[in-house]
């Protein structure tokens, strides 16, 4: 298949996914359409990288959270240019983890920091493996696991869960792996 065709496919193929992930992550339209943009951009630019089948989905969810990450870092710096002061808002603790609210843990991920964050939604929201995650970031599986673990740890610290509160499985926020459904349209991080 020569490169055009290769890259109309890679296209086809993966376009409506990579939107998925754009709005998951809480872009505005605008936002999303640059961040596919610049994927299929370096896709086109390194399209004799791009590995076949699902190892190339992978590889485009890669360049996506490299771009993302390029674009919340400039962001992050304007940000410190433009405003040195910070607003701090604290959250009280439920009383009970089947108390906590959809709104609650968006605000909760929110809070947390990009890379958690990510870790978190390429888990829960675009529902792919350790393995997967680890081709994603760019680490070994275990690693992808690890920072799930400490993911899930600080996102049940932000919500007020103690370890008698999170559940029987370490690391496990009670109502959060089953939110995709109920949330699907929600953004997880600020505009």
């Amino acid at each position: 298949m020569n490169p055009q065709d290769r890259f109309r496919q890679l296209f086809h193929d993966n376009f409506r996914a990579l939107a998925r992930y754009a709005m998951r992550r809480g872009l505005s339209d605008h936002d999303a359409d640059d961040l596919i943009a610049s994927i299929f951009e370096v896709a086109w630019r390194r399209i004799e990288d791009v590995p076949e089948g699902e190892e190339g989905v992978l590889w485009l969810y890669g360049v996506a959270f490299n771009q993302l990450r390029n674009a919340r870092r400039s962001s992050r710096r304007v940000g410190r240019l433009t405003s040195r002061l910070s607003v701090v808002t604290t959250m009280p603790a439920p009383l009970d983890p089947e108390d906590i609210s959809v709104e609650t843990i968006l605000f909760a991920v929110k809070s947390l920091n990009d890379d958690d964050r990510e870790v978190l939604l390429l888990f829960i929201g675009e529902g792919l493996a350790a393995v997967q995650v680890g081709a994603v970031l760019g680490c070994t599986e275990a690693t992808a696991r690890s920072r799930l673990f400490r993911a899930r740890a600080r996102l049940a610290g932000v919500l007020g869960l103690d370890s008698a509160q999170r559940g029987s499985s370490a690391g496990h926020v009670v109502g959060v792996v089953n939110i995709n459904e109920t949330i699907e349209d929600r953004s997880f991080t600020d505009e």
